[in-house]
């Protein structure tokens, strides 16, 4: 063995070179060239078996590659099923939110409505009515649609219906002018006057009644006018020829109690009257009640008029009373009270001879008596 240091050969067994002193390293006797050589000539010896290896490594690689190409192509396409899953998903609820939202809006009142209004321009009056019973459902106090809904049915010629969608609307909107013109058009198609009349009264508004001029029947007029008066009196009520009038004389409705007038009427009591009268026109249209008061008050006639007046006389004289119209005059010549039992006066009387006491009472075609009145006359004929 060799020194490392040195170079120089060391004895077998020493540790130390005996020349530079230095510890001995084991180092084998190695030629590096040689191994080298050696190994090459290995390699020569060997060439199939490294050839087979390489084979092996190339066909693992290209197997091992493969399968890395297969696997990444399954995962591809489960990505692939994934995302076509998922859009196919979206897609889904895409149509049941959209078929959703068009079954929400079918059900809207403003789609009911609106097809509604669509069906009536076509004329398709079934259909129409169909979709604004569905809209009344959904609104049913909307005066628009029972209005629409009232009009379909005037269209169809079914005029129940038509009236009953009209008063629904008036007891919604109880001056609502379209509802009042198409009733009005309806009960005067039907000649339902009564219920005409009722409409009429039903409202306060002026608008409203001024629809009705052309059914307005002039109130009846009275020859005289109300107030008091001291006598009988005749009352003339007047109204257009193709009216009847009828009237009350107590202030009761003449529409529900009246008297039918024929003949002017006869206020001959002593006391209060309210007549109320009111035309109805050939077609059973009533006018405005007319009224008047009137106060019957009788009074006392006076006490007769006489000529001559009293005093002497000496030559014959005739004796005229004037009596009050409408009364009689009853008298005496005792000086007694007369009474309806004593003579009645009718013609001018002789003046007696003598002297005479002319009693005179006057009563008139109510019963009501003057105060009795004496003229002493004094008759002594020459």
């Amino acid at each position: 063995m060799k020194c490392a240091n040195c170079g120089a050969e060391i004895k077998l067994g020493c540790v130390y070179c005996s020349v530079c002193g230095k510890e001995a390293q084991i180092v084998p006797d190695y030629n590096v060239e040689e191994d080298i050589l050696k190994e090459l000539l290995e390699e020569d010896d060997k060439p199939n078996k490294n050839t087979s290896s390489n084979g092996k490594k190339k066909k693992s690689l290209k197997n091992s590659q493969k399968k890395k190409k297969e696997a990444e192509q399954k995962k591809k396409q489960k990505r692939l099923l994934i995302t076509v899953s998922v859009l196919i998903a979206i897609a889904i609820i895409g149509v049941i939110i959209v078929l959703l939202v068009q079954n929400s809006h079918k059900k809207s009142f403003d789609y009911q409505y609106q097809k509604g209004i669509s069906y009536t321009e076509e004329k398709n009056y079934t259909k129409a009515l169909t979709y604004f019973e569905q809209a009344e459902k959904l609104q049913p106090d909307n005066v628009d649609v029972l209005l629409r809904m009232a009009d379909l049915y005037r269209l169809r010629k079914d005029e129940t219906s038509e009236e009953a969608y009209l008063l629904q609307i008036l007891t919604l909107d109880k001056n609502n002018e379209e509802a009042y013109q198409m009733l009005i058009a309806l009960y005067d198609k039907q000649k339902e006057y009564d219920k005409l009349q009722d409409l009429y009264e039903q409202s306060d508004s002026d608008k409203i009644k001024a629809l009705f001029d052309n059914y307005e029947v002039k109130a009846p007029e009275f020859s005289e006018e109300a107030g008091e008066y001291n006598d009988t009196i005749e009352i003339e009520l007047m109204a257009d020829s193709d009216c009847t009038i009828y009237y009350t004389l107590n202030g009761d409705s003449p529409i529900e109690k009246g008297m039918e007038y024929t003949e002017p009427i006869s206020l001959e009591d002593e006391k209060e009257y309210t007549i109320k009268a009111v035309a109805k026109d050939a077609r059973g249209f009533y006018s405005e009640i007319a009224e008047a008061d009137y106060e019957i008050t009788f009074e006392a006639p006076d006490s007769a008029n006489v000529t001559p007046a009293a005093g002497t006389y000496y030559d014959a004289q005739s004796i005229s009373i004037q009596v009050p119209a409408g009364s009689t005059a009853y008298y005496t010549w005792d000086g007694s009270t007369p009474t309806q039992d004593s003579d009645v006066y009718s013609e001018p009387l002789e003046m007696p001879q003598g002297n005479n006491v002319l009693s005179i009472l006057v009563v008139d075609d109510h019963g009501l008596a003057s105060p009795v009145i004496r003229y002493n006359y004094i008759y002594l004929p020459e």
